[in-house]
C-alpha cells in the first residue's frame, strides 16, 4: 500500500507560498506624467504594471482607498487621484518648464513627472491599501 506522505512537502510549500503572497500583497510599478501647455491640460498619463519580480525596500507610508473588486488598480487610482498623488510626492519628482516669449506671442509648457516607483498593494473586499516602498 502506498503512503500518502510523499505529497506533504509539496503541499506545505504551496500553502506557505500562497500565505506569503496573501500577506505581502502584490507589487506594482506606477508612474505618472502631467503636461500643461498655455495653462491648459495637454496630456495626462498614469502607468500601472504588475512587477515581474518582488520589490525590495522599506515601507515609507500608505493610504487605504475604497476599491471595487471588478475595477483595475488604474481605475481605482484615477478615482482617488488626489490621495495617491499626495502619497507619491513624498519621493522626488521632476518638473520641467519651458517658455517661449516673442513680440507676437507667449507660450509655456510645464511637465510634472513622478518617476516609476514600486508600490505594494493589498486588496481586500472593499478597500485597497497602497504602500510606497523606498
Amino acid at each position: 500500500m502506498r503512503s500518502r506522505t510523499r505529497n506533504r512537502p509539496l503541499l506545505l510549500t504551496v500553502l506557505s507560498l500562497i500565505s506569503a503572497l496573501a500577506l505581502h500583497g502584490e507589487d506594482y510599478l506606477i508612474g505618472y506624467r502631467l503636461t500643461i501647455q498655455n495653462s491648459q491640460l495637454f496630456h495626462e498619463q498614469l502607468s500601472v504594471s504588475k512587477s515581474m519580480s518582488p520589490c525590495m525596500g522599506e515601507k515609507l507610508s500608505s493610504i487605504t482607498v475604497t476599491h471595487n473588486l471588478h475595477d483595475s488598480l488604474k481605475t481605482t487610482l484615477l478615482q482617488h487621484e488626489e490621495e495617491f498623488l499626495t502619497l507619491a510626492t513624498q519621493q522626488s519628482l521632476h518638473l520641467k518648464s519651458h517658455q517661449n516669449i516673442s513680440s507676437q506671442a507667449h507660450s509655456s509648457s510645464e511637465t510634472l513627472t513622478l518617476p516609476t516607483r514600486c508600490y505594494a498593494v493589498e486588496f481586500n473586499e472593499e478597500t485597497a491599501t497602497i504602500t510606497l516602498l523606498q
